[in-house]
């Protein structure tokens, strides 16, 4: 699934400080196809442009960890642009793409797989190896794009996925850009 070494090039920690990117997963590094991590790598990098974020652009992590973290993300072109015209989609699957590469990096684990309609979450996360048996699907993560909003909105739909998911681990948005 993974070659860790190749993931701690791609999200690196210097000073307390998060450096990730969307590389591994582009390559079908953490669990999921490269054509399916690219589609959401590709949302989130295009959620990024249409809200004008500088690239790489400074996330703050709040949570279980309290921090910072700079993400760097694709160049945007016009098949982009028509690729994720629909927006809420794009901020649907661009939060994928931050949750997991955050949730992978912050975790430890090696990778995600898709969850069925049902669980109340997205993805589960999870160790290449099959050591732990039934306890191979080690944490949840359910990711919720809000492409734009305030503090307000975001408090609200943590909530809700809080509701939801009784509890999940990243619960990313576009603006302003962190992860809470």
């Amino acid at each position: 699934m993974s070659n860790p070494a190749t993931i701690e090039k791609d999200m690196q920690m210097t000073d307390g400080n998060y450096t990730f990117s969307f590389d591994a997963l582009v390559r079908g590094e953490l669990g999921l196809t490269a054509s399916g991590g690219a589609y959401f790598a590709e949302a989130a990098s295009y959620c990024l442009h249409v809200q004008s974020h500088p690239n790489p652009v400074r996330l703050s992590l709040s949570g279980d960890l309290s921090g910072t973290a700079t993400l760097e993300w694709a160049n945007i072109t016009e098949a982009h642009r028509r690729t994720h015209a629909d927006l809420q989609d794009a901020a649907e699957f661009g939060a994928c793409a931050i949750g997991i590469i955050i949730a992978v990096k912050l975790t430890g684990l090696s990778g995600v797989e898709r969850s069925v309609k049902g669980t109340g979450i997205d993805f589960w996360l999870v160790q290449d190896s099959d050591e732990h048996g039934i306890f191979q699907r080690s944490a949840r993560l359910e990711a919720s794009g809000i492409l734009k909003g305030g503090e307000n909105t975001i408090r609200a739909r943590v909530n809700q996925k809080l509701a939801q998911t009784k509890p999940s681990d990243i619960r990313p948005h576009f603006s302003p850009p962190f992860s809470g």
